[in-house]
């Protein structure tokens, strides 16, 4: 408006423009003379940060305390137990060097084609088109995630938020997530059931009997199952908790449409439902059978059981050790393999070299890659 006045007379100008001109030159020059607040520099700001140091010096404190007590307890109530763990481990290393180094990359392999079958489960189940590269260190990451959480928890957070990242809903991620867990469940049955009930069309003998083994072992622990009560109160639960979220999704039509758009769509893409199924059997078969070449790596007595039964005993441990409530079934499942080997009249030391290096190679190993795929992530926004 200053300029409007210099290059224009106001008595050039119109009544409106002339009142502006003057009302701004007015508010300019009061502005000038009131007096302006006194700068200060930025304060810090007290973060929660601080805090949390002396909690992280008690956890440390605690589990140096715990770890203290472990070893002082091995020591007193057995000291031949930290012999026994000495000796374990120097016979480990020495047979690291008489290692059947082609059965190694036969396993490295099959480790990698399991993650390779895990993301194409994933890109059917969600129905997008997702970069299979880009899918596979996803399913890196969510090992990397399942090694702290039970029950596959971290697994499917990552999965779920890849999905809403790369278009899909909340509903409709959860939805994918549910597919992909159930379906899952389902392709291990019917693995599982192959290789019991046609294992010996494929040369795989000795699953029946080995699962004849296991029932006869298992079946007072079934026995309640057999009750009919019980499964009338099982189908009254279901029904009713059924009947209870039916109440709870009116008014929600548009989230539960949502949530069962998946499975809709897998039952109408056949194909995809048929690649979903396959790809999630083939992650449990080819670490089965990494399992086997893990057995034939490390030198010593064979286990004395044929290679199908080996897998159904596989199988099982699996099936054990995963239903322990801890993260990743530590411990439960490396114990359930020990088992198996030990049952097969393998050695006890050689059992625990055999499932270390299978453990390492096709758990320990992607945890590790996945936390390195998950920056790279988080870079190009997919998680």
């Amino acid at each position: 408006m200053l300029r409007a006045r210099e290059r224009y007379p106001l008595d050039s100008l119109s009544f409106p423009h002339r009142t502006a001109v003057r009302l701004h030159a007015d508010l300019m020059s009061r502005s000038a003379t009131l007096p302006r607040p006194e700068l200060r520099p930025p304060q810090p700001t007290p973060t929660a940060a601080s805090p949390t140091w002396p909690r992280r010096r008690v956890v440390l404190a605690a589990v140096g305390v715990v770890l203290l007590a472990i070893v002082a307890r091995l020591g007193v109530t057995d000291r031949d137990v930290l012999q026994d763990l000495g000796s374990l481990v120097a016979r480990s290393a020495a047979d690291c060097r008489h290692l059947r180094w082609q059965f190694t990359a036969v396993v490295i392999v099959l480790g990698a084609l399991h993650y390779i079958a895990a993301a194409t489960a994933t890109r059917a189940a969600s129905g997008l088109h997702l970069r299979l590269p880009e899918t596979i260190m996803v399913q890196l990451a969510a090992a990397a995630a399942n090694r702290v959480t039970p029950a596959g928890i971290g697994g499917s957070a990552v999965n779920g938020r890849y999905f809403v990242r790369r278009g899909l809903s909340v509903p409709a991620a959860v939805g994918a997530l549910a597919a992909l867990n159930v379906l899952g469940a389902v392709a291990d049955l019917i693995v599982f059931a192959a290789l019991v009930l046609a294992g010996g069309v494929f040369g795989l003998n000795g699953g029946t009997h080995e699962l004849g083994r296991l029932w006869s072992r298992l079946s007072h622990l079934v026995a309640p199952l057999r009750s009919p009560w019980l499964w009338l109160g099982l189908v009254v639960v279901v029904i009713g908790v059924s009947l209870t979220r039916a109440r709870r999704a009116r008014g929600k039509g548009a989230s539960w449409r949502a949530l069962v758009s998946p499975a809709l769509s897998l039952g109408r893409h056949p194909r995809r439902l048929l690649v979903l199924t396959a790809a999630s059997g083939s992650t449990t078969l080819v670490l089965a059978l990494a399992f086997i070449a893990s057995v034939a790596m490390v030198p010593g007595p064979q286990p004395q059981l044929s290679t199908g039964a080996l897998l159904v005993a596989y199988l099982a441990a699996s099936a054990v050790g995963n239903a322990v409530p801890v993260p990743a079934g530590l411990g439960a499942t490396e114990l359930a393999y020990i088992g198996v080997l030990v049952t097969a009249h393998v050695p006890t030391p050689q059992a625990v070299e055999i499932v270390v290096i299978f453990r390492l190679i096709t758990f320990w190993l992607p945890a590790v890659a996945g936390v390195l795929a998950s920056r790279q992530l988080r870079r190009t926004a997919a998680l």
